[in-house]
């Protein structure tokens, strides 16, 4: 089980921190979540990704949101013949609002972004996809001083590109008619609406009218894990949020979470993010 809390060195003099990656042999994805957000153009490759209670195709030409503290995964199928190549933004919102303060249509677009429920995180950005190439090839050449500068035009292209790919219309959950899910987001649905209980595979298998062999077999086809690895990392997410925000007793936010025994829960903790809970509370 891996879940990773990535905390991203953001300054007044860096605020954008974009990199270029290229695997060509397996990789194993993770649960991970980062204070900022995050912007993944993926340039080659397949695989699958995990957000929101969601699971999408990698696909090249495609970008994909990922909001502050938003829990993840990405599961590319790396390979020498088929290699996973992608480039990655981590930022913080609050620099890049400011940046687009000249621009008020953007900036409302990017604000949805950040702090709206999204019913859709990927967008297919495959119609214009030479000219995000040649954007990152551009900018990437881009050292020294004006690095910063560079990185912030980047992004702010990237935004603007979704922005003319959905003209200005984002998806927000809950307007548009909801589409046919997948197993996999049913199974995350109902954890959603659980987590906080003592699990069951038995009470998850009658909700969905599925066997609990098939639930398990089809949940990690399709997403690249165990059912039981993501509750435990939707369990560990929800008790970091909570360390974060309140200040509940460390006992009383393991039983929130669905972690009622206090010495188990620390432990777990400990193990998922490498810190205890209350080293955590202290440093956040």
């Amino acid at each position: 089980m891996d879940l990773l809390f990535d905390l991203i060195p953001f300054d007044q003099e860096r605020a954008i921190f974009p990199s270029r990656h290229r695997s060509d042999a397996p990789t194993k994805g993770y649960y991970h979540y980062h204070q900022g957000c995050e912007l993944l153009y993926v340039r080659e490759g397949t695989g699958k990704i995990v957000v929101n209670q969601r699971t999408y195709d990698i696909e090249p030409g495609r970008m994909y949101w990922f909001q502050p503290f938003q829990l993840h995964a990405v599961r590319p199928e790396a390979a020498k013949e088929t290699p996973y190549e992608r480039t990655v933004l981590h930022f913080d919102p609050v620099v890049v609002d400011r940046a687009l303060s000249a621009f008020p249509d953007l900036q409302r677009f990017f604000r949805d972004l950040w702090k709206r429920r999204l019913s859709e995180q990927a967008f297919d950005m495959s119609g214009r996809a030479p000219f995000l190439e040649s954007l990152c090839t551009a900018f990437e050449a881009v050292g020294g001083k004006e690095r910063e500068q560079s990185n912030r035009l980047l992004l702010l292209q990237f935004v603007a590109a979704i922005y003319e790919r959905t003209e200005g219309r984002l998806p927000i959950a809950g307007v548009r008619e909801r589409r046919t899910l997948r197993y996999s987001e049913r199974v995350m649905d109902w954890i959603e609406a659980n987590f906080a209980s003592e699990f069951a595979m038995e009470a998850l298998a009658d909700a969905l009218h599925l066997s609990k062999n098939y639930i398990s077999r089809v949940f990690r086809q399709e997403t690249g894990s165990s059912v039981t690895e993501y509750l435990t990392a939707r369990r560990i997410t929800e008790a970091c949020k909570r360390l974060r925000s309140t200040d509940a007793p460390i006992e009383t936010v393991g039983i929130e979470v669905g972690l009622p025994n206090a010495s188990y829960f620390c432990q777990l903790f400990k193990r998922i993010v490498g810190v205890t809970p209350l080293q955590y509370r202290k440093r956040s």
